[in-house]
């Protein structure tokens, strides 16, 4: 059950199984309300959980499974290391059962027609910006973006969610603000030095490794400050993992929650486990996972599916022409049916612990 098996190269077959499986895959659902016996069934079946490379923002599953929640819970679960692109494909013909990342891929598979179930929480809001020290603008409002050139990577996801916001509030995207995907930071790094880019967007504590590396670099503000709060990373599931092993997926959420409790109440520890998993410096993994003084990190790590944004996000993607399809296709696929369940579990079972508490109480927020 530990993490650090591997799957084998399974893009190219997969992504023809992928296409004949579009064909197969109609609107079913659409319409009509689906059965849902199956939410009473799937217990004690073996999932497959992929995970990438060393990367400390799940640190919820990475302690639920050091510290044995998830056998404690009576889930059989093992985790594989994917790639990205990889676990999606696999996902969507059902190879995979479960993968921690990704709105962005998920939405993209979802537009096309394929399956995927959103179901929890990794991360919320995890990019900011960076720039060099002489950028002196204050970033607030959308006008404030006005004439800026912005480097990013296609997959962060806080970049999609600013550039639907910018145009929704009257800015031209490619005309009024300028955005420009690059390969690698190295890339963004000569480009704000060279005057090609004023900012540049990027995950978690990046920022804070720029910038007490680097003296001419800093963080000036975060996405989610101007844009509200967007999905990240998220728990994605197959097709048939949501529908045949759905108890087993419960019991997968009620562990991971349970190590959502542990990151939030045992910080020298957690940092500890974290160094000793990532074999990153305890410095690194305390600003990205808790702040410091000086840093604020952005990466809220808590197991909400926040369905609502998830729904918001999808449609973003669509409103900047990144996916086509369907506009009300995630309201299917964005799911709190799971984490409704593990959580209503532990707060039965602990009554007075405040984490399952707050998080019982945000959940009408955040899922309606």
């Amino acid at each position: 059950m530990k993490m650090g098996k591997k799957i084998g190269a399974l893009v190219a077959a997969l992504a023809m199984s992928a296409l004949l499986a579009l064909a197969l895959v109609g609107c079913s659902n659409s319409g009509s309300q689906e059965n849902t016996d199956f939410m009473e069934k799937g217990d004690g079946e073996h999932l497959v959980c992929a995970v990438t490379g060393k990367l400390i923002k799940i640190a919820p599953a990475i302690l639920a499974d050091q510290l044995g929640y998830f056998e404690e819970e009576g889930c059989d679960v093992e985790f594989q290391t994917v790639a990205l692109a990889d676990a999606m494909a696999s996902m969507s013909v059902n190879k995979l059962d479960i993968d921690l990342f990704g709105i962005v891929p998920a939405c993209s598979y979802v537009s096309q027609g394929t399956p995927i179930y959103v179901f929890g929480g990794t991360i919320l809001n995890g990019s900011e910006f960076i720039s060099t020290t002489a950028f002196d603008r204050e970033l607030k409002t959308a006008e404030d973006f006005r004439g800026l050139k912005i480097a990013c990577s296609r997959e962060e996801s806080g970049q999609i969610y600013l550039k639907a916001y910018l145009q929704d509030n009257g800015l031209e995207l490619g005309k009024d603000v300028e955005f420009e995907y690059v390969d690698n930071a190295t890339t963004a790094l000569e480009g704000l030095r060279s005057g090609q880019c004023d900012l540049f967007i990027c995950n978690n504590a990046q920022g804070y490794t720029y910038s007490t590396t680097m003296d001419d670099i800093k963080v000036p503000a975060v996405p989610a400050d101007i844009t509200g709060d967007y999905p990240c990373c998220r728990q994605n599931c197959s097709d048939d993992a949501y529908h045949n092993k759905f108890q087993s997926l419960v019991d997968f959420e009620v562990a991971l929650i349970r190590g959502y409790d542990y990151y939030l109440n045992n910080k020298e520890d957690v940092i500890k486990r974290m160094v000793d998993y990532s074999a990153q410096s305890p410095d690194y993994v305390e600003a990205a996972l808790y702040g410091t003084d000086e840093y604020r990190n952005m990466m809220d790590l808590s197991p909400d599916p926040h369905t609502n944004e998830i729904v918001q996000y999808y449609k973003a993607m669509l409103s900047i022409g990144e996916i086509e399809g369907d506009p009300n296709a995630m309201d299917q696929y964005a799911t709190s049916e799971v984490y409704k369940r593990a959580l209503d579990r532990l707060v039965s079972q602990y009554p007075d612990n405040q984490t399952y508490q707050k998080l019982a109480a945000d959940f009408d927020i955040y899922n309606s």
